[in-house]
């Protein structure tokens, strides 16, 4: 159980990224806007534009948490953790690694590295095409309402002689996204245009994993055996689990392979209102549907359910006795205590990771010259196969955009239950931001959030406004 603690706390605690919402309201955002709606790049008035690389590094969960801490406090200081006998605590200390007491739990990680990628504008008999391909790098992988057995333990408290272990789904994906991204205006007047976009995608699945527990699983706790120490054992389980990696355990290294492969699309829609001879919008609204796909792996399927046999799973010679060496050994392992065959939980070697499509909507308003009022919503809307969930998102930004300066404060509402407060700033080809800024450098007492981004991007044949006016045609009377 010890292991399994940590094991949660650390893809709780974990760096994920996504590239940072309320830059993708910047009409200079590009190709790295593409992710959130395809029509996006089509707003960039620089006939050219190029992502060199842009992440956003962040973490959100309700299990552990480090006491008296910042995210940039982390670079410097020694961090303990909660030992209860001892009086460690995170609510009476600082520096220290402790653990929330609820009965249910829940993390989002997500990582989206954009690499080297582009956009460009043509016009083709007299119409406007924007063509961009991108480069991405995805980790994801949450799990809400997971219960928390584990609280007793970080308490140091004695488990209950009985306990029913809820069901649970927890999967995760690493992949790869090779991307080609087209918008273009179906309709143009004066003052109005209709734009509509897509990403193809083709996808590189690294690594992935389903856990699927389906039934309520009996805990036992039982202390006769050991005087002074807890056995504990596990009954009525019905798990199926697979998995695909390319993690090389007997070289201790990762090898970056293709484990799997699907193809994925984004499709998106944005009604546009100028003013006369205005190269910037006056209103924007715009609808997308974003990853709508799946990825095929090839690895190995296993089911756990034997419902005449007991399994102890803590204080177990054979996993207590044995060094960790690889999943597949840990599954032998676990299929001859369900079977007494090591090889009887292995039904397969393929399944199924659909990615974590979502409804995104988005209004922008210019109040005045260079600056715009932004709301974007963001509901995730599973369809495929063992799906990733995305982060729900509600967001409100004012920004400030100029042709080589932006800056835009946000207040963001995620999974429509925790308010945070960030922005971005644009200077030159350097993006800096985060939209849960307060706690990567104010201390909060309970640190379990925080993020910060940074992009670099350029303009080939970069020009100003005032040039790019000078090239349009005139609709004078």
């Amino acid at each position: 159980m010890n292991k399994l603690r940590y094991i949660l706390l650390f893809c709780s605690i974990a760096s994920f990224g996504q590239n940072i919402l309320s830059f993708s309201n910047d009409q200079y955002s590009g190709i790295n806007g593409a992710i959130f709606s395809p029509t996006t790049p089509y707003f960039n008035p620089n006939k050219w534009d190029v992502n060199i690389v842009s992440e956003d590094v962040m973490f959100r969960n309700n299990y552990g948490y480090i006491s008296d801490k910042s995210v940039l406090g982390l670079l410097k200081g020694d961090i303990k953790t909660a030992n209860h006998r001892r009086g460690i605590r995170g609510d009476s200390e600082s520096n220290v690694l402790d653990f929330y007491t609820d009965h249910f739990v829940s993390y989002y990680v997500e990582n989206d590295v954009m690499g080297p990628s582009f956009s460009f504008k043509q016009k083709i008999k007299d119409q406007t095409f924007r063509l961009g391909f991108f480069t991405r790098l995805r980790t994801q992988s949450s799990v809400k309402d997971f219960d928390n057995y584990m609280r007793y333990a970080n308490q140091e408290i004695i488990e209950p002689k009985e306990y029913a272990f809820q069901p649970v789904k927890v999967n995760l994906m690493n992949w790869g996204e090779i991307g080609l991204n087209l918008s273009t205006n179906l309709y143009t007047t004066n003052t109005q245009e209709l734009i509509v976009g897509a990403n193809l995608k083709y996808l590189i699945g690294l690594d992935g994993a389903v856990i699927n527990s389906k039934n309520q699983i009996k805990l036992e706790a039982d202390t006769i055996s050991n005087p002074g120490r807890v056995d504990i054992y596990a009954s009525n389980y019905n798990i199926d689990a697979s998995y695909a990696t390319n993690y090389d355990f007997d070289g201790e290294k990762y090898s970056l392979k293709s484990r799997g492969n699907g193809f994925a699309l984004d499709l998106g829609i944005a009604l546009v209102n100028r003013r006369l001879n205005d190269e910037l919008y006056d209103f924007k609204l715009s609808a997308n549907i974003m990853d709508i796909g799946y990825v095929n792996f090839k690895g190995e399927n296993h089911q756990l359910y034997n419902p005449s046999q007991r399994v102890q799973i803590q204080n177990n010679p054979t996993f207590d006795n044995t060094d960790f060496e690889s999943i597949s050994q840990y599954m032998k392992l676990l299929s001859n205590e369900v079977y007494g065959d090591e090889n009887e939980s292995l039904k397969g070697n393929k399944f199924t990771i659909g990615l974590p499509t979502s409804l995104n909507i988005n209004m922008s308003k210019k109040i005045r010259d260079n600056h715009y009022w932004n709301v974007n919503w963001i509901q995730r809307t599973p369809i495929f196969e063992n799906s990733l969930k995305r982060i729900n998102v509600l967001q409100t930004s004012y920004a400030i955009q100029k042709d080589g300066f932006a800056i835009a404060p946000s207040v963001s509402l995620y999974d429509y239950e925790n308010i945070t407060f960030g922005g971005y700033i644009r200077i030159g080809p350097l993006i800096l931001g985060s939209d849960n800024a307060l706690p990567f450098v104010f201390k909060q007492k309970k640190l379990n959030a925080g993020s910060f981004y940074f992009g670099i991007k350029l303009y080939p044949f970069w020009d100003s406004e005032a040039k790019r006016r000078n090239r349009e045609p005139c609709y004078c009377d």
